[in-house]
């Protein structure tokens, strides 16, 4: 090899070398520092593709999650009115059978019809005034025609499920992207049309003392309250079993929350052991070149020996 001066080509190799460490020591310590395999597009465009799609349905999936758990609240709401209403039609009840005991009289039975006319109206009144985030439930005034009316509503949950397309009145969004498939549809119930709440039923009418009234009276109100009582009974079933369909629909959503993330972190995060390892390489490394570059540039003093 010629010995030459203009041109030392050991020094350039070491600085080639040395500037290649150097990029890889400083790739080692971003990721170190962010805790991000890809930190640039440039570190792995295809990957990064890949992740930011994934980070799309995380997040979407988040908010779903979140919408579920929303209308399970809602359904938990309207189910804890719908018992109080249970319990005060089968007072309703209890106090119509009573009426057509023959050891009552006309007095006794108007004190029961006062108990029932106060019952009607509260059942009115938490119709109207049960609510979710400001929205009504319990009545058409927020979901308007959509909303059953309960003189008129599936006299089963088979009957309801296949109507809830027709009869939905909200949809639950459990689902990342739009579509009807990431919707459940939820049928709601205007108690304010039920007809035990409206009838004017009653156990007493003045004037009225034999006892074949009475029991004729009490009668036509058991009807009544029996009609409710079933509407209610199906219309209850069938949003347990909407509230039972949301929680496995929760479920999995967390199931393909959990492994899209675990996904995305093989592609996004950074291995701080393989990266640990190689910052300890390249210091190394560095060092080791520094020192051959030292020695690089030394070699030419050499040529001086020649001219002595």
């Amino acid at each position: 090899m010629a010995m030459v001066i203009n041109t030392n080509m050991g020094s350039i190799n070491a600085v080639r070398i040395l500037d290649g460490t150097s990029r890889e020591q400083s790739t080692s310590m971003e990721r170190l520092t962010s805790g991000l395999r890809i930190n640039k597009a440039a570190d792995d465009a295809a990957g990064l593709a890949v992740a930011t799609g994934m980070t799309t349905q995380i997040i979407g999936t988040d908010m779903a999650i979140r919408n579920a758990n929303d209308g399970i609240g809602l359904m938990q709401t309207l189910d804890g009115a719908t018992e109080e209403v249970v319990n005060m039609l089968q007072r309703m009840r209890e106090l119509t059978i009573q009426s057509m005991n023959g050891t009552y009289n006309n007095d006794n039975r108007m004190q029961m019809d006062s108990e029932v006319r106060q019952l009607q109206k509260e059942i009115h009144r938490i119709a109207d005034t049960t609510k979710f985030n400001g929205l009504n439930i319990m009545n058409a005034s927020s979901f308007g025609s959509a909303v059953v009316d309960a003189n008129f509503a599936a006299t089963s949950v088979t009957e309801l499920t296949s109507a809830e397309g027709f009869s939905a009145a909200m949809r639950f969004h459990v689902g990342w992207e739009h579509g009807s498939a990431n919707r459940i549809p939820v049928a709601l119930m205007d108690f304010t049309s039920l007809s035990a709440a409206n009838s004017a039923m009653r156990l007493h009418l003045s004037g009225m003392s034999t006892f074949g009234s009475a029991i004729a009276l009490a009668s036509a109100a058991l009807s009544i309250i029996d009609q409710g009582l079933s509407v209610i009974k199906n219309m209850r079933a069938y949003w347990g079993a909407i509230q039972n369909r949301v929680e496995y629909t929760i479920s999995n959503l967390q199931n393909v929350n959990e492994n899209i993330s675990a996904s995305r972190s093989r592609i996004l995060d950074a291995d701080f052991a393989k990266e640990s390892a190689n910052l300890a390489r390249t210091q190394v490394l560095q060092q080791a070149g520094m020192s051959m570059l030292s020695q690089a540039n030394q070699q030419s003093q050499q040529v001086m020996s020649l001219l002595q």
